[in-house]
C-alpha cells in the first residue's frame, strides 16, 4: 500500500501546484515580472485607457515625445495600439525619445478644451505615479515622426528596425497582414487548400537566373531556390487537390526596379483543376473587389466589371500591355483594374530570353513554357507557331502588372512540342522529366494565376517602390542592409561544402577601385598628375577642388586592430573622439613601416576605400560637408573625384557619431 499512498500524495501535490499557479495572488502566478515597478502586474494597452477612467493602470511602451508646459511635463507613450498622454513632474525630464518605459498612474478624463481628436485616446490622460526605464535609447540616426521620404534610403534600410517604428511603415505592414489574412479566409471558403511547397528545389530554366545552394550531403550538387512554385502546383493538380493556394516566397536573381524587388518577393500562388480562363478571372475579380471594399474603403474601383482587353488591342491603342486606365491618373484613390488576354504564345527570342528559352531558337515563350495554346490554334504549332494564341491572362492595375497566369498544358505531347519550339536540348528537357512523367498518370485540365502581393500593395498604398511595403527589403544593389548580407563564408564552411572561392585578383588598390566604380556604374573624374605627398600639394595640382574636399585616409591602430579613418584634407583627426566611439583602450597612428607592411602602400597614397585593403573604414562626419570628394587612389600620381553620396553607397563605411 506504500506505493499507493506515495502516488496519492504526488497527485495531490501536483493539483495544488496547478491551482496555485493560476492564482494571481500566489508567487507562482503567471504575471509579468518587471522589476522595481512590481513583480506581478497587469499591463494595460494604451487604447484600453479610454474605458478605464478612474482606475490605476500600468502601461508599457516607447516614449514617443516629451513636452513641457507651464512647469508640467508630459510624455506621449506609444505601444502597438496607439499613443496616450502621461502627465508628471520633473522626473519625466530624465527620459529621452524612444526610451522603453513602464508607467503606472491613474487614468483621468481630460478637460474638454484639451481633447486631442488626432489620437484614439485624446479624451484621457494618465497621471503619473511611478515609472521605470526598462531600456534606454540612444539618439536615433534619423527622425521617425515624419514619413521618411526625404531620408537617404540606404540609411533607412540599414536601421530598418527603427524605420519600421515610423507610423507609415507600421501601417503598411499591418495592412499587408490584413490583406493576406483576407485572402486566406476568402479562398478557404471557396474550397481552396493552402499547401507549402519546397524552398530547396531543382534548378530549371524557367525565366530568370536561379539562386543556387550547394548540397553538403551530395558534394558537387546544388539546389535552387524556387522562382515560383509553378511546377509543384501543377503536380498538386495531378495529385487531385483540385484547388490550391499559397502565400509563396519566390526567388529570382534579376535586376531590381521600383516595381520589382531584387532576390525575393511574395505572391499569391493559385491553381485550379477542371477550370477555364473565365472562371479564374471571375474568382480574382470578385475577391479583389471585396478586398478593396473591406480593407481600403477610401479607394474606388472604376470601371466595373473589369474590362477584358486583347494584347494586340492595348499595344496598338496605348503602346504598352500595362495601360493605366484611370480617368484621373494623378488620383491614387482611383483603382482601374483590367485583364489583358489573347497574348501570342511565342515571341521572337532575343539575348534577354537566355534563361527563358534556349537562347538558340527562333521562339521564346511569351509567358512561360507551361502556358497552353488556344485549342483552335494547336495545328499551327506545326505550321506557323507565331500565329498561335496562348491562354495567358495578365492583371493590370493603374499601369502596373500585378498578376499573371494562364491555362496550363496538360498533355505530354504538347508540352514536348513547346520544348522543341523554344529550342530545348535533350539535356534541358531532361530537367523537366518529373513533370512529363506525371502527365502520363491522368492529369486534369488546370490553370491558375499568381498576383504579386508586394506590387499589389505598392499600388494600393500609392508607395513609390516595393521596398516601402516589405519589412526587410534588399537595397537597390542587392544587399540586405540591416544584417549586411550577402557576406563571406568561412574557410571551414567552404571546406565542408567542398567549395573553393576563386577571388578576382587585382594588381593594385587603384585597379580595384576603378573596377568597383565601373562595375557599379558610378560617375567619376580621373586625374593624372605629378606625384603629390600631402593634401596641400594635391589641392594645388588638382586645381578645381578645395582642401576640404580632399578625403585624407589614415591608417590607425586601435588596440590590436588596424582601421582606416577618412577626414577632410583641412581637418585634423580627433583621436579622442574616435577612441571613445570605438571604446578602444589605445588608438594611435600606424607607423610608415606598419602602413607599408599592412597595405603595400606608402603614406599619402592610401585611398579612402578600406574594403580594398581588408580594413574597416570610418568616416569623419565633416566629410559630408562636400557634395564631391577627391582622393589619391592608391597612387601618388592618380586621383579620383566622385560624389560623396556615391562613395558612401559603394564603401558603406561607419560614420563616426559623438
Amino acid at each position: 500500500m506504500a506505493w499507493v499512498t506515495a502516488c496519492f500524495n504526488i497527485t495531490i501535490a501536483y493539483f495544488i501546484i496547478i491551482i496555485l499557479s493560476v492564482n494571481p495572488k500566489f508567487p507562482l502566478g503567471l504575471k509579468r515580472n518587471c522589476g522595481r515597478i512590481g513583480a506581478y502586474m497587469e499591463r494595460t494597452l494604451t487604447e484600453a485607457t479610454v474605458k478605464q477612467i478612474g482606475q490605476t493602470v500600468t502601461l508599457m511602451g516607447w516614449v514617443n515625445a516629451l513636452r513641457t508646459h507651464g512647469g508640467v511635463n508630459f510624455i506621449d507613450l506609444r505601444d502597438r495600439t496607439g499613443v496616450v498622454q502621461v502627465v508628471g513632474g520633473r522626473e519625466l525630464k530624465t527620459l529621452h525619445p524612444e526610451d522603453v518605459v513602464a508607467v503606472t498612474g491613474e487614468v483621468v478624463k481630460r478637460d474638454p478644451t484639451a481633447f486631442n481628436p488626432k489620437i484614439n485616446t485624446g479624451e484621457v490622460e494618465v497621471k503619473l505615479a511611478t515609472f521605470e526605464v526598462l531600456s534606454p535609447a540612444q539618439t536615433l540616426p534619423f527622425p521617425i515622426d515624419t514619413d521618411g521620404r526625404d531620408i537617404d534610403e540606404d540609411l533607412r534600410l540599414k536601421y530598418r528596425y527603427l524605420d519600421i517604428r515610423r507610423p507609415r511603415l507600421t501601417k503598411n505592414l499591418r495592412l499587408r497582414f490584413a490583406v493576406t489574412q483576407f485572402i486566406r479566409h476568402y479562398l478557404a471558403q471557396e474550397g481552396f487548400v493552402e499547401v507549402e511547397t519546397p524552398i530547396l528545389t531543382k534548378t530549371t530554366p524557367e525565366g530568370a537566373r536561379d539562386f543556387i545552394v550547394p548540397s553538403r550531403l551530395q558534394p558537387g550538387l546544388f539546389y535552387a531556390l524556387p522562382q515560383s512554385p509553378q511546377q509543384y502546383k501543377q503536380l498538386l493538380m495531378v495529385a487531385g487537390l483540385e484547388r490550391y493556394f499559397q502565400i509563396a516566397r519566390c526567388f529570382r536573381d534579376e535586376d531590381p526596379r521600383k516595381d520589382r524587388a531584387y532576390g525575393e518577393f511574395t505572391q499569391l500562388d493559385m491553381e485550379l483543376s477542371f477550370t477555364d480562363q473565365a472562371e479564374i478571372l471571375q474568382l480574382i475579380e470578385t475577391m479583389f473587389t471585396q478586398l478593396v471594399k473591406d480593407i481600403f474603403p477610401a479607394k474606388h474601383i472604376s470601371p466595373q466589371p473589369w474590362p477584358k482587353l486583347s494584347h494586340g488591342e492595348v499595344i496598338q491603342k496605348y503602346g504598352t500591355d500595362k495601360p493605366d486606365l484611370r480617368q484621373d491618373q494623378s488620383n491614387p484613390d482611383e483603382l482601374a483594374f483590367a485583364w489583358i488576354i489573347d497574348f501570342p504564345l511565342f515571341t521572337e527570342q532575343s539575348d534577354t530570353d537566355y534563361f527563358h528559352g534556349s537562347g538558340q531558337a527562333k521562339f521564346a515563350p511569351s509567358h512561360h513554357m507551361f502556358t497552353a495554346p488556344h485549342p483552335d490554334d494547336i495545328p499551327l504549332l506545326d505550321t506557323d507557331p507565331t500565329k498561335v494564341r496562348g491562354l495567358q491572362h495578365d492583371l493590370v492595375l493603374n499601369g502596373f502588372e500585378v498578376g499573371g497566369g494562364s491555362i496550363r498544358i496538360h498533355q505530354r505531347q504538347i508540352q514536348e512540342k513547346v520544348f522543341d519550339l523554344i529550342g530545348f536540348t535533350q539535356e534541358q528537357k531532361a530537367q523537366f522529366e518529373h513533370m512529363l512523367t506525371a502527365f502520363t498518370y491522368g492529369v486534369p485540365p488546370h490553370g491558375g494565376i499568381a498576383p504579386g502581393i508586394d506590387r499589389l500593395l505598392m499600388v494600393l498604398l500609392a508607395e513609390p517602390n516595393l521596398r516601402e511595403v516589405i519589412a526587410f527589403p534588399t537595397t537597390a544593389s542587392g544587399r540586405t542592409a540591416v544584417v549586411e548580407a550577402p557576406s563571406a563564408a568561412t574557410t571551414d564552411q567552404l571546406a565542408e561544402l567542398n567549395l573553393e572561392v576563386k577571388s578576382r585578383s587585382y594588381t593594385s588598390p587603384y585597379e580595384h577601385i576603378l573596377d568597383l566604380l565601373k562595375t557599379h556604374q558610378i560617375k567619376y573624374q580621373l586625374y593624372e598628375h605629378e606625384p603629390v605627398y600631402t593634401s596641400e600639394d594635391a589641392m594645388k595640382i588638382r586645381g578645381d577642388v578645395s582642401l576640404h574636399q580632399g578625403a585624407k585616409a589614415l591608417i590607425l591602430q586601435a588596440d590590436k586592430d588596424f582601421i582606416l579613418l577618412v577626414v577632410p584634407g583641412d581637418c585634423r583627426a580627433d583621436l579622442d573622439q574616435l577612441r571613445t566611439f570605438l571604446k578602444a583602450k589605445r588608438l594611435v597612428l600606424a607607423s610608415k613601416d606598419s602602413v607599408l607592411k599592412k597595405t603595400g602602400l606608402a603614406v599619402g597614397a592610401i585611398p579612402p576605400f578600406g574594403s580594398t585593403l581588408g580594413l574597416i573604414t570610418y568616416v569623419d562626419p565633416r566629410l559630408a560637408d562636400n557634395q564631391a570628394i577627391v582622393f589619391n587612389a592608391g597612387r601618388h600620381d592618380r586621383s579620383v573625384k566622385l560624389a560623396y553620396r556615391d562613395f558612401i553607397k559603394l564603401e558603406k563605411p561607419v560614420i563616426i557619431t559623438a
